[in-house]
């Protein structure tokens, strides 16, 4: 499958949705129901933000804040970075890559029509792959990596070529966790 499909290819189409003044117990209740990681921030059925787990845990439970007190509204990521259905597949994957983006709601006629996760782009093609890889590349600043061993967050992986939530750099690569054991492994033969 080529990269220059549209991305209604490749988009989910059913979206959870919360109104802004929803809990964010509500909301992750609503999460773990339809087994998703973020909800769409709706005012009035407008796509006005996203919430995901990690805005939840980073602003809620590292700071020990009690989910039922706080409302959608004071912790969803805004403004909504978006896309439209027709949009290709390839320039999505780029923009998300260069914004850090995970997910991304797709837009038609000022309606939500679908979302669309990195780990949804990186399964249409091999070719998403390497442009991922490029892009990952170009945005890595090494000079902060230099420490063997030092974790980062998520990219692809420049052993197995897999997407990963967890690289580390190890043997100048920066690798999943599979092949920073596998090249431990190695060194210790």
């Amino acid at each position: 499958m080529e990269t220059d499909i549209p991305l209604r290819e490749v988009m989910v189409r059913e979206v959870v949705k919360g109104d802004r003044d929803l809990t964010v117990l509500e909301a992750a209740k609503l999460m773990r129901r339809h087994k998703v990681d973020s909800i769409i921030v709706v005012d009035r059925e407008e796509p006005v933000g996203i919430v995901t787990e990690g805005d939840i845990i980073s602003e809620l439970v590292s700071k020990d804040i009690k989910s039922s007190t706080v409302k959608l509204k004071d912790i969803m990521t805004t403004p909504l970075v978006t896309a439209s259905p027709n949009d290709r597949v390839s320039v999505i994957a780029k923009k998300m890559a260069k914004g850090r983006i995970r997910k991304m709601p797709v837009i038609e006629d000022g309606k939500l029509v679908g979302i669309v996760a990195d780990v949804d782009i990186l399964s249409v093609s091999s070719e998403i792959n390497s442009i991922l890889t490029e892009l990952i590349e170009m945005n890595v600043e090494r000079e902060t990596l230099h420490v063997e061993g030092e974790s980062v967050d998520q990219g692809i992986c420049e052993k197995c070529g897999s997407f990963s939530h967890y690289l580390v750099m190890k043997g100048g690569l920066m690798v999943c966790e599979s092949c920073k054991d596998e090249l431990e492994m190695a060194g210790e033969e």
